[in-house]
């Protein structure tokens, strides 16, 4: 089991100049707030807050969020694709854009009225006839087909110029000098 001072949502551990140091900011997070506190200090604390759920926990209701069909582009829009799994061989498919569907829930706790609180977490679905099932944007390189010249493959190219792996690129290459 953790200690008191891991669980406590107060703690931040590994500070300081020689991250030796353990800050509580139960006062606040304003400097002369933060204090600097042992282990045993902690076991003795009164204002201690657990950061993770802990049990037994006393639910007082569940509350779960509409789901609403939304998306970026039309519901309907033909796509091209081409799936991250090595058995596509980075092939690119035809696909139909659903919108964005649930690939899984996210349940939150408010610790002061005992409510749970369940969200769908969502990510462009298109359905890919081809393959006969849907694949979601966050296994998938994709973009919607506006004309016909926009269908030419999804290259290695393409993948290589998308900001995010530009960014990417660029921090591995700073970690490595």
């Amino acid at each position: 089991m953790k200690t008191k001072q891991e669980r406590c949502r107060f703690c931040h551990r590994f500070m300081g100049k020689n991250h030796d140091e353990v800050h509580c900011v139960v006062d606040g997070w304003e400097d002369d707030k933060v204090k600097i506190v042992t282990e045993e200090e902690c076991e003795k604390c009164d204002s201690f807050d657990s950061k993770f759920i802990e049990y037994p926990l006393t639910i007082q209701g569940i509350e779960n969020q509409k789901i609403e069909a939304r998306g970026t582009y039309e519901m309907g829009s033909l796509c091209e694709i081409s799936p991250c799994g090595k058995e596509y061989e980075g092939k690119s498919f035809l696909g139909i854009y659903l919108g964005d569907l649930p690939i899984g829930i996210h349940t939150t706790y408010d610790r002061k009225s005992g409510i749970l609180n369940n969200f769908a977490m969502t990510n462009p679905a298109i359905f890919v006839p081809e393959l006969k099932k849907i694949v979601y944007g966050m296994e998938s390189w994709w973009r919607i087909i506006e004309k016909l010249e926009d269908f030419k493959g999804i290259s290695k190219e393409d993948i290589e110029n998308t900001w995010y792996v530009k960014m990417l690129r660029g921090f591995d290459k700073k970690i490595k000098e």
